[in-house]
């Protein structure tokens, strides 16, 4: 009887299952649109940039036979540098690769999104969650790191119990929640958790429903047994201590000394307005920031308010989505950055979209004003990306697309001076861009526990023994009262070895990056 209440239409404006021939048009749409905002047509790839580029690197560095977690740091499970290594190995490391990753996750998360709209919504409205999706969302924070990933194993794992919890659903749920948390073990164990609630409540509310503990055994089982067996193979190589520390300590012990990482970094995010394009930008970020975690409240409400006159499938549906979205949620709140937020507000878009559903004016012209501002966006932000300045250059991995001329001539100056396999350090992005390598164990050397004063000990000795031409430095002091700053040796040894040969200022002058170059005849100094 749920089921067959499911197929008809529960809002005034549903018309009915999406046409056949539409949800290929919207998928060619979405491709379109992700392949606009990071190539410069015909086909450039943009430089990449943020949090994207470490993981590349370290796929690189397990690309040239080094281990993760023993030669290197890596303070989360280790999916999405094994992905990037892969794609590496089988296509080579290019400048494109990077820049498709961005294209796939973001087509993959549309059509796990709009499948799940299918178990909520009627017709061309299905489409609706989607398109918020890419526009006010993804585009927000196209940086594929694996937050996204994990959000996007959640999702399928939602998406398969949506469509009942038979034994073999529930199995496979529970490997995509190993999967989500061999990406981020946070958003991973949250989201398993999640389901094991949702299976609870479901048995509570179902008395038909089989036995609670042999479903449970079949969600716990292949969760536990992938986690156990790619785990496994680092706790073999470099010792469990060494993953317990790096896991599951770090974080908590070190990365919230500073804003950045704690709970004061939320509604910090908002675009400078320095152009008509950071207004645009404003408006996806005041819908992010006002649907999460909020929306969670209002659907809670609304869904207790209509638990005795909606399908009996949909609610339950609507449950498995609040349950799995607001675990989502959880795995960020210690750190709720713009970013991270975008990264688990899907489960919030589909829920916003399901509350403006209803009949009522009100509610058809919010919809219709969603519809409008999302297309008119988008369209915008293609037409802006192409027609924005931009230069490329040919570099070691290939042609690259730049938007900003201080970064280009950045990337040009160095460029000139550098060939590949010459050493660098403390700048990931142009070491990666131009093949060049990396003599030390860490990526940077930062200004807050992150770096460890171990980590710069470790590091100095690595640039004694390998000095690399060029070392960067972001223009300024440590503040020596600071106890959380642990980089000050580090300045110190490049400033008695090394003398400042370029500085350029980056993000609208918002920093000055600068490019520190090894004095003659240091590297035969006494050590």
């Amino acid at each position: 009887m749920a089921r067959q209440l499911m197929t008809e239409p529960t809002t005034p404006h549903a018309t009915g299952r999406l046409s056949p021939f539409l949800f290929p048009l919207a998928i060619a749409g979405a491709l379109l649109f992700l392949y606009l905002r990071t190539f410069i047509l015909p086909a450039a790839p943009l430089v990449a940039h943020d949090d994207q580029v470490l993981f590349f690197i370290r796929a690189a560095r397990m690309l040239h036979g080094q281990v993760l977690y023993l030669d290197f740091f890596e303070l989360v499970t280790p999916g999405i540098d094994l992905l990037y290594a892969a794609a590496f190995r089988l296509f080579g490391v290019h400048a494109w690769i990077m820049q498709a990753w961005s294209v796939v996750l973001g087509l993959a998360l549309f059509c796990v999104i709009t499948q799940i709209a299918r178990r909520m919504l009627r017709g061309p409205l299905i489409l609706l969650p989607g398109l918020l999706f890419l526009v006010f969302d993804f585009n927000l924070a196209l940086d594929p790191t694996h937050h996204w990933y994990s959000t996007l194993f959640a999702l399928a794992a939602v998406a398969v119990l949506a469509g009942g919890a038979s034994a073999q659903r529930i199995l496979a749920s529970g490997a995509l929640c190993g999967i989500a948390a061999l990406f981020t073990q946070t958003q991973g164990v949250l989201t398993f958790v999640a389901l094991i609630i949702y299976l609870i409540w479901l048995k509570r509310s179902e008395a038909s429903i089989p036995a609670l503990l042999p479903r449970l055994a079949a969600l716990a089982v292949p969760f536990a047994l992938i986690l156990f067996c790619v785990l496994g193979y680092y706790i073999h190589k470099a010792g469990f201590h060494t993953l317990f520390f790096d896991l599951v300590l770090f974080a908590p012990r070190y990365m919230s000394s500073s804003e950045f990482n704690s709970p004061q970094t939320y509604l910090h995010q908002f675009p400078p307005l320095h152009s008509l394009a950071d207004i645009v930008r404003l408006i996806p970020a005041l819908f992010i920031y006002a649907v999460v975690p909020y929306i969670y409240l209002f659907g809670l409400l609304q869904l207790w308010r209509q638990r005795k006159t909606l399908p009996a499938e949909l609610v339950q549906n609507l449950v498995l989505l609040h349950l799995v979205g607001f675990a989502l949620f959880l795995a960020v709140v210690n750190g709720p950055r713009l970013h991270r937020l975008c990264t688990v507000a899907p489960p919030a878009i589909l829920i916003c979209v399901w509350l403006i559903s209803r009949p009522g004016r009100g509610w058809k012209i919010t919809r219709n004003l969603l519809w409008f501002l999302a297309t008119v966006l988008a369209l915008l932000l293609v037409i802006y990306r192409q027609a924005q300045w931009h230069r490329t250059l040919d570099l070691p991995i290939g042609r690259t697309a730049f938007y900003d001329p201080v970064e280009f001539a950045e990337f040009q100056w160095l460029a000139r001076r550098t060939h590949p396999s010459d050493l660098l350090f403390n700048e990931g992005e142009l070491a990666l861009y131009l093949s060049l390598d990396n003599p030390t164990a860490s990526e940077f050397v930062n200004h807050d526990e992150f770096t460890r004063p171990e980590q710069v000990t470790a590091v100095i000795q690595s640039l004694q023994h390998h000095p690399p031409r060029f070392i960067i430095l972001d223009q300024g002091d440590p503040n020596p009262s600071d106890p959380h700053d642990h980089s000050a040796p580090f300045r110190r040894y490049v400033h008695d070895h090394y003398r400042l040969a370029q500085s350029f200022s980056l993000d609208h002058g918002a920093r000055d990056e600068e490019i520190w170059e090894l004095k003659p005849n240091a590297a035969n100094q006494p050590r």
